[in-house]
């Protein structure tokens, strides 16, 4: 018999994800400061979220849904009527139970000045609505070098709340955004 899954609170969530977008601030810092791949910065989050939330798998690029390859039935781009196939996704990072339905946040990361934020916003909308997936949370992270990062907060398909603020104060403490 499988324990109940007890879900931690938006509170303790937003005080574990910012946790750890500070460890990547104060521990890697020169991956923000060089032009580095956008994986190898959600690898490195990925590693502190993971401290952050133990009792959870943390990983990058997943495209699984239990057996199946997660696909959104959306289009990319222009849409063409000729379209008609599910697109098979990876998120930049989820924090989830493996092989099961227990999926509490998906984030998405770019680096500031990138440019092309639809598609990685349009799936948390998605992941956090479509009935099969049923991320309780999505999360759009924005990096910044200089620390004046942003964080946006997604639930039900819609964008509820901004943890920029926190996130900027917290950063600010490590000297960054001065």
């Amino acid at each position: 018999m499988e324990s109940e899954i007890i879900y931690p609170s938006l509170r303790d969530i937003k005080t574990k994800v910012i946790a750890a977008i500070c460890a990547l601030y104060r521990h890697d810092r020169e991956l923000l400061e060089i032009n580095t791949n956008e994986r190898s910065i959600t690898h490195k989050l990925a590693e502190y979220l993971q401290r952050e939330f133990p009792s959870w798998h943390v990983d990058c690029e997943y495209n699984r849904l239990g057996r199946d390859t997660k696909k959104l039935a959306v289009n990319v781009g222009k849409p063409s009527p000729h379209d008609t196939e599910a697109k098979t996704v990876f998120p930049d990072i989820i924090v989830h139970r493996r092989k099961t339905d227990n999926n509490l946040l998906i984030m998405e990361v770019k680096k500031a000045g990138n440019q092309d934020k639809t598609w990685d916003i349009e799936k948390l909308k998605l992941f956090t609505q479509v009935p099969e997936y049923q991320y309780q949370y999505g999360l759009f992270l924005e990096l910044e070098q200089n620390g004046h990062s942003k964080l946006e907060l997604y639930r039900n398909g819609e964008s509820c709340a901004s943890w920029t603020e926190d996130l900027q104060r917290a950063l600010k403490e490590l000297g960054y955004g001065e």
